[in-house]
């Protein structure tokens, strides 16, 4: 499945992403940024994000049940991202993940 029409991102290049981001040493959030710059590349219009965090979301659960990382990693990365998204929603009122990230710094602009 197509991630990003922009880049051409598959699901298997977000998973081949996350099992090397993730077994990493001090692994980083798998935001979609990070699995971007992973990749080298870079988000054009931010259409795919919502896709994007539904398919990282997705695929942790997936590593875990095929053994490729571990469920204590598998859930160590689940709360970090309920954390990101919690202060996220604080930060950015009525935000939602699921919204594309330009339309989330255009709120952050027209508040400040």
């Amino acid at each position: 499945m197509i991630v990003c029409s922009c880049t051409v991102i598959t699901d298997r290049d977000v998973e081949t992403a996350l099992v090397e981001i993730l077994n990493a040493p001090n692994a980083p959030i798998p935001t979609p940024g990070v699995v971007f710059r992973h990749l080298s590349k870079r988000m054009n219009c931010c259409s795919c994000a919502p896709v994007a965090v539904e398919t990282i979301y997705n695929k942790v659960d997936e590593l875990e049940k095929k053994g490729l990382i571990s469920p204590t990693l598998s859930a160590t990365t689940r709360n970090k991202l309920l954390t990101f998204k919690t202060k996220r929603e604080r930060l950015i009122p009525g935000s939602n993940v699921d919204q594309p990230a330009r339309q989330s710094k255009e709120v952050v602009r027209k508040s400040a």
